[in-house]
């Protein structure tokens, strides 16, 4: 009984791990029929009731009161979260779901560098060391790679980058308040803020709503339900029992599952300079992410 207790937050992590490894193969099938911010919304859209219908079927009665300043911190979040996933899903359109991955997963590289500002948080030297080698390989992919039509990669680079900052300014404030309140109180606030910010964003930008064959609805609902919704609350139930460097670490093996399903769905291959960027990146993360924290 105790090794099934020890070993169910692991299975936790490696549901959570697959399952947001499907959002990139997810997007890239939407991508032919639905621009990258109509994607966007319908993945937040249906992530909100998904996360609405939960709070309030299993933790209505623990609602929490919201003061202004939670209220501001809350807005600040959705907004962050809502511009991660417009950039990362645009930059799908424009680069591999290999670089595009592995761009995005720096963001823990940023709330690192960030802590020590914005949270008071000391940082390992080690930390800064993984910087160097995360911004080698990055620098690597960006200046020889090319997409499949023999473009540049730096413009779909640099907003899978965006992505990362934004997802790290999220998590930065989303920190000081998600602590405040239930998680399900907190995901159903923010994903609803972000739904509401890419909503408009949509209407500006394509002056108007499009609809779509049954089948993209139904790529829209599995992108919220997967990745979003069962992938995001396997790791944060694997977070309640294991560190939460164990959990950063996991995180790694998100692009390598995007890559093998890209493989075999998609038949995207990695080239020669993402593979060696990616590993490049990839050790710099664990390099700064395994630091102790006591290293600094």
């Amino acid at each position: 009984m105790t090794d099934n207790k020890n070993k169910s937050p692991y299975l936790l992590l490696i549901l959570g791990i697959f399952a947001v490894s499907t959002a990139a193969i997810l997007i890239k099938m939407a991508l032919p029929y639905a621009s990258p911010i109509a994607i966007a919304f319908h993945r937040l859209f249906f992530s909100a009731i998904i996360a609405i219908l939960i709070f309030v079927f299993t933790k209505k009665s623990e609602w929490v009161s919201i003061s202004r300043k939670q209220i501001g911190l809350l807005v600040l979040s959705g907004v962050f979260l809502a511009l991660h996933f417009a950039l990362w899903t645009w930059s799908l359109e424009l680069v591999s779901v290999n670089s595009s991955v592995i761009f995005t997963t720096t963001s823990p590289l940023w709330v690192g560098l960030m802590s020590p500002l914005i949270l008071k948080e000391r940082v390992p030297r080690r930390y800064y060391v993984g910087v160097l080698f995360a911004f080698a390989g990055g620098l690597l992919i960006a200046i020889l790679g090319k997409n499949n039509s023999g473009a540049s990669t730096l413009p779909g680079l640099l907003m899978a980058l965006s992505s990362a900052w934004m997802i790290a300014g999220y998590l930065l404030v989303g920190r000081k308040v998600a602590s405040q309140m239930s998680t399900e109180q907190y995901v159903s606030i923010v994903y609803s803020v972000a739904a509401v910010v890419l909503g408009i964003m949509l209407l500006v930008l394509e002056k108007g709503y499009q609809t779509y064959p049954p089948r993209i609805y139904l790529i829209f609902f599995l992108l919220a339900l997967v990745p979003q919704t069962l992938g995001h609350t396997s790791m944060n139930k694997a977070m309640k029992h294991l560190p939460a460097r164990i959990v950063s670490l996991a995180l790694l093996f998100e692009p390598i599952g995007s890559s093998i399903l890209a493989i075999l769905f998609l038949k995207e291959l990695p080239s020669a300079v993402e593979i060696a960027g990616g590993i490049l990146i990839l050790f710099g993360l664990f390099f700064a992410l395994s630091a102790k924290p006591n290293a600094a």
